[in-house]
């Protein structure tokens, strides 16, 4: 009888605690697209560099692109972690 209690409560610990542990799993993953696009936007930035006047057009065009895609990725992660320690 005491076991079942104390399974009982455990199920419910573990349940209730799925959703914190959902959007610490989407934080992470916001958190990594991030850190990509950043690297993309780095890696643009550089062949931008190295490119003619067209190929620096299209490689800062994929520079912002990747820019903002990482500034809103960090945001998302934020929010995520926010929503999981509430």
């Amino acid at each position: 009888m005491h076991n079942k209690l104390l399974m009982s409560l455990a199920a419910a610990a573990l349940l209730a605690a799925a959703p914190a542990f959902a959007q610490l799993d989407k934080a992470a993953s916001d958190a990594t697209d991030a850190a990509k696009h950043k690297i993309d936007e780095k890696r643009a930035d550089s062949d931008a560099k190295k490119s003619g006047p067209v190929g620096k057009a299209v490689n800062k065009v994929k520079s912002g692109y990747h820019k903002n895609r990482a500034a809103n990725s960090k945001e998302k992660a934020k929010k995520a972690l926010k929503n999981a320690v509430d």
